[in-house]
Formats: C-alpha cells, structure tokens, sequence
C-alpha cells in the first residue's frame, strides 16, 4: 500500500488523550446497532425510541453492568451530521417528557463540542475551537439536566457532564458532579471511568491518585464487576504516553500489563493497535483491533485505525467496508479521502 505516512500519533492517538473512551468489554454480548438506531430516528419513530432506551435505562438500574447497553445507544448520536441533531430536537418536541430524547441531545451536542474542539493538545488549538467547544457544552447541560431530572439515576448523563467538565479545566465542578454521580450510582462504570480519567496527571492528576481510586472503587465490584478494569487505567496512561513519545516498544508493554491487570476492556486493545500499528507490526495491530471491535463495535474511531491497518496489509476491499461505517458518523477528512482512494484504485488494478 503506497500512502504517505500515517501521522497517527498525533491526530488519532490524541483522540484518547482529549476525549476519552467510554469503552467496554463484554465478551460475546450483542451490544445495540447504532446503525439500527439511526435509522429508526431518521423514521421517526419516537415512540419506539423512548420504548428502546427505557429497556436500556430499567435493565441498568437492576443491574450496573448493563448501563453499556446504554451507553452504546447513546453513542448512536456522536455524529457530525446537522440532520441528526435537527430530528432529535423534533424527538423532543414530540416527547417532552422523555428522558431519551433529551439525552440524546446532550450527547449529539457534548460530541460536537469535542469534535469542534479537535485532538491537538492544548498549546496547538486555536481559542475560538475552544470558545465553540464550550458554546456546544453549555448548550448540551440544559437537555442533560432535563434527562437526569427524569431519571435521576442515569449514569451516562453524569459522565458525560464530568468529561465537559475536565475539558473546561473546572475541577470544582469536576468534584461537584462526581460527588452527586456517586451518591445516585455508586457502581456506575461510567461515571468512575470519567473521574479515573479526570484524575490522569495530563489532566492536572497523579497516578497515585488514580491508584487510589481504582482501589477505592473496588468496593462496588460486587455489584459492577465491570469496575476491575480500573486496575489497569495506571498503565494504560503510561503505555499511551509512552506511544505519544516514540517509545513504542514499551508502550506495547505498559499496555500489556494493562490487559493482565485491569483485564478484557476494548480501550486496552485499542491503545495497544496503535502502537502496533506505528511500530509497524500490522497483523498484531489487526488482532487487537479485532478484539476491541469485538469487546465495543461500532466505534469511528476504531474502524479509521483498522481500516488503515488493511491497508497497510493490502486489503482494500476491507479498508472500504470500514471506512463506509465511519463515514456516518463523521465528515471526511484528509487521511480518510487518501486512503478510501487508494483502496478504490487497489480494486480497480484487480480487476
């Protein structure tokens, strides 16, 4: 494959250092289709959404483990596609008293609020992408708040306002929303993977402090099994950082021991592709990619790495099959347009 250098450590491992994760890992479950979900928004058919994400919401207050269910429902509407965001102020208009509805909107407006902001660290973004992430923030509390009103123990919604608040560097609105996301859902995986990530030193924390609330948080893995994966978090941030400084070698080891430690959590195989991937060592790329596509599908940000692994390893017709996913949730950019061009040429000399 003849593309120019894949300049990921900067523009696609920075996705993880801005925006986060969220990912899961639940081995053999059938997570919710987003393309399906989209779908029935773009049918509007409210009613069959609201009836959808209270199946989701009921089946996390019985048990914490299934709030990924709803999590990944949610992630339907990280996208960059204005129509989306206008059917889902219909969905509301249609539904005020719906808790999904106006979840969703804070979900389409909190990711247009990262995206808009960009994954250059600080020093390198501009004030007005700044000034705009916060305008989409500001506007996405308003139907998150509405949402929680609703439902108080909806556990997405607290995360997603503790990751507005680290991205504005608001530690004691950081603390207050923590505080009142632990009193309502104590064994929330959600909410305690933001505040593990809040407490990262590149967010103004220390790994000690991330230790400590990994271990503290122990005391909900009765009920949350889910939360052993915190255990890992520490080298997680080592093995990425690691990758961000060239040393791929030991990043892929960091990360490795993050597996062993925290166990099957899909951003643990996502971070260790990318290192794969740059250290050029692309059927071990492939394979962690595979496996966190498997632990958490659908993810945009997982199929652009792995589409340009099969690319790397001449496959384009998969390149294309990921990219077309990709596309649905977010506008094309230069690296995509370069390599969805390659792959339709690669098919075209096949032929």
């Amino acid at each position: 494959m003849r593309l120019q250098p894949v300049s990921l450590l900067a523009c696609l491992v920075a996705s993880s250092i801005i925006v986060g994760s969220f990912s899961a890992g639940a081995a053999a479950h059938r997570f919710p289709d987003k393309l399906a979900i989209l779908a029935e928004l773009r049918r509007k058919d409210f009613t069959g959404l609201d009836a959808e994400f209270e199946r989701y919401q009921t089946a996390f207050e019985k048990n914490p483990v299934a709030e990924l269910d709803e999590k990944a429902a949610f992630d339907s509407f990280a996208t960059d596609d204005a129509s989306v965001g206008d059917l889902i102020a219909e969905w509301i208009r249609a539904q005020p008293d719906s808790f999904a509805s106006h979840m969703a909107m804070g979900s389409y407006l909190s990711w247009r609020g990262w995206h808009t902001r960009g994954n250059l660290v600080a020093d390198e973004t501009q004030p007005k992408q700044f000034a705009k992430m916060r305008d989409y923030f500001a506007e996405s509390v308003a139907d998150i708040r509405s949402a929680l009103k609703l439902r108080p123990q909806l556990s997405i919604g607290y995360a997603v306002l503790l990751g507005e608040a680290r991205a504005k560097s608001d530690r004691s609105h950081q603390e207050e929303i923590e505080t009142e996301a632990l009193a309502r859902v104590p064994a929330s995986f959600l909410v305690r993977e933001e505040a593990m990530e809040c407490r990262y030193p590149r967010w103004g924390g220390t790994h000690e402090m991330m230790t400590a609330f990994a271990q503290q948080s122990q005391a909900q893995a009765k009920s949350n099994p889910n939360l052993h994966w915190l255990l890992g978090f520490v080298d997680r941030d080592i093995g990425e950082t690691l990758a961000i400084e060239g040393d791929l070698d030991n990043s892929i080891i960091a990360l490795t021991r993050a597996i062993q430690t925290g166990g099957d959590y899909s951003w643990f195989y996502f971070s260790r592709g990318e290192s794969y991937l740059h250290r050029e060592s692309y059927k071990e790329a492939l394979a962690d990619f595979d496996r966190a596509d498997e632990l958490w599908p659908q993810d945009p940000e997982l199929l652009v790495r792995r589409a340009a692994t099969f690319g790397r390893l001449g496959r384009p017709e998969d390149v294309l099959r990921d990219l077309k996913v990709v596309a649905i949730f977010e506008a094309p950019d230069d690296f995509y347009t370069q390599l969805r061009d390659w792959a339709v040429a690669a098919l075209k000399e096949k032929k």
